[in-house]
């Protein structure tokens, strides 16, 4: 990853550095009752590779649902979104909502985007930036992130980048 990618690589500085951003850090997973095993399998992978990869300096609780997409505040349908509470007193982590029924590339892909969120509100990105860029933002990282874990697990080898599914909306 280049030195000015925004994630946090999980190198042994990044911990230190960032490690008393919150009581609690890294992703806490939650899947929804009826999701295949074998995709839960697949996402739980995935997962591990982040977090081999990269430093999640405020727990994030991560929701994987049984659906296809959300309906978006903006009146649209989109496919994960990001929650903060900026107004809480600490106590309620950042969430992001991920539907499991879009295909394992399009699951791994609008994870990263909201993640990418999830970063660009860790470090104030969002206060800077207009919505467009943070979304043009967030695509761009999760095609790198899931590109490079496809080249390094050879997942996903019968689809192409192109075939994910746009996160707008989140």
């Amino acid at each position: 990853m280049a030195k000015n990618f925004l994630w946090v690589t999980n190198t042994e500085d990044n911990v230190r550095f960032y490690s008393d951003s919150a009581q609690k850090t890294n992703l806490s997973l939650y899947f929804a009752h009826g999701i295949d095993p074998e995709v839960k399998k697949s996402i739980c992978g995935f997962i591990r590779y982040l977090r081999r990869e990269f430093f999640f300096p405020i727990r994030c609780n991560v929701y994987f649902c049984n659906r296809e997409k959300f309906r978006s505040s903006k009146g649209g349908y989109c496919y994960g979104i990001f929650f903060s509470n900026d107004q809480s007193d600490g106590r309620i982590y950042p969430q992001i909502y991920v539907p499991v029924k879009i295909g394992l590339y399009a699951v791994c892909h609008s994870l990263c985007h909201e993640l990418t969120h999830y970063f660009q509100w860790y470090f104030f990105v969002d206060r800077e930036k207009d919505s467009r860029a943070l979304e043009i933002q967030a695509s761009r990282y999760a095609n790198r992130i899931v590109e490079d874990y496809a080249c390094e697990s050879g997942a996903f080898t019968e689809m192409t980048s192109g075939e994910a599914v746009s996160s707008n909306g989140s």
